[in-house]
């Protein structure tokens, strides 16, 4: 889910996904001369220099998200879309190899990995991470399934201990996981990544 710094912010995000790329960058500049601190700004205008085919502008911003935020996956699995956008698909793999070391369930940059490898050359590379990739689907289906199902009463010590582990496990949200939870089903969740694969893009 898109977090909003304030509802200038909130504007200018809907200017970019509304294709107002001009407004949408008056209002991100002023943001970030405002906020300097805050990644998601310079991870949005990035997203909006992508649009607008500014390959430097891009990339610093990128670059200046993943220095505000370092630990967090997506930083590095957002630059990477950059690069490869751009052209540099090399420099784009080792950027999703840093992303999924700090989030090893995020489906979505093991799929991209994929596809990169492939794009590249490398088949068999490839072929493990869809696997890996359509792995993690089906795991997290299986984990959210055996959430929704849990009816057990909380009435003794034990079952009160088993239903902590499983409240403290859910709240280890990744990327991969939250966005496994759009899909319905995990067919539905691997006919998006065969869809990927076969030329559609995760922007």
């Amino acid at each position: 889910m898109q977090l909003f710094l304030n509802s200038e912010h909130e504007k200018a995000y809907q200017l970019l996904k509304n294709q107002s790329f001009q407004e949408a960058l008056v209002l991100f500049d002023n943001l970030v001369y405002l906020f300097p601190e805050e990644a998601n700004l310079y991870s949005d205008r990035g997203v909006l220099h992508i649009h607008l085919k500014n390959k430097n502008e891009a990339i610093a911003d990128f670059d200046k998200a993943v220095e505000l935020d370092k630990n967090y996956g997506y930083r590095y699995a957002a630059r990477a879309y950059a690069k490869d956008f751009f052209g540099d698909t090399k420099a784009a793999l080792v950027d999703y190899e840093l992303a999924i070391a700090l989030d090893p369930e995020d489906a979505i940059s093991i799929n991209n990995l994929g596809l990169l490898q492939e794009k590249l050359g490398y088949q068999k590379k490839a072929k493990a991470n869809f696997e890996r990739a359509d792995h993690i689907a089906k795991m997290n289906e299986a984990y959210a399934s055996l959430m929704e199902t849990e009816q057990k009463p909380k009435n003794s010590t034990e079952d009160l201990a088993t239903n902590n582990t499983i409240e403290s496990n859910a709240t280890k949200k990744t990327l991969g996981s939250e966005f496994v939870k759009i899909f319905s089903s995990r067919k539905q969740f691997l006919d998006f990544l065969k869809f990927v694969r076969k030329g559609g893009k995760i922007e």
